[in-house]
């Protein structure tokens, strides 16, 4: 547990700098918490981020102290991973991170979608989300841009 804590607590202080990278990982960040139930120690660890719209996402890690497993779910949800190899946590976990830009990039086109939809002016919509101060529902510059011309091909596929 101690490797692991110094391995993510220095992977995750790399997605938060720049600020830039910072908003495109969603505000990236982690607690642990620890408790005990009679005899058995477990310590949880808990990465959170968000994408636009503020939609929050928890991944949680639980080690068992007294037989020094390590349970987390798939990047699926359904199924539950059991091991005793943190060097496996952290692959997990950053095959996780490493797909943060992608699936706030595909809320927010969702969102360009729904806006188009409803009306409303997209490019101001995006505005707000540019300058936010709720730094997880922030975008990015790149993400702007991206959006933007996700809103093009919209509006050019429906003329």
């Amino acid at each position: 547990m101690d490797w692991l804590r110094e391995e993510l607590d220095r992977a995750v202080a790399s997605y938060q700098t720049p600020h830039e990278r910072r908003v495109g990982y969603g505000n990236l960040r982690h607690e642990y918490s620890s408790w005990k139930r009679e005899a058995e120690e477990v310590t949880n660890v808990a990465i959170v981020y968000e994408t636009p719209g503020g939609s929050t996402t928890q991944l949680n890690v639980t080690y068992n102290h007294s037989d020094g497993s390590f349970a987390y779910l798939t990047d699926e949800g359904q199924d539950q991973v059991v091991t005793h190899d943190p060097v496996e946590v952290v692959a997990a976990l950053r095959r996780h991170v490493d797909m943060i830009p992608a699936k706030r990039q595909a809320a927010l086109n969702a969102q360009v979608e729904e806006w188009m939809g409803a009306g409303k002016q997209v490019f101001a919509e995006l505005n707000k989300l540019l300058q936010t101060q709720f730094l997880g529902g922030r975008i990015t510059t790149e993400e702007l841009k991206a959006s933007i011309q996700h809103a093009i091909k919209c509006r050019s596929r429906s003329t």
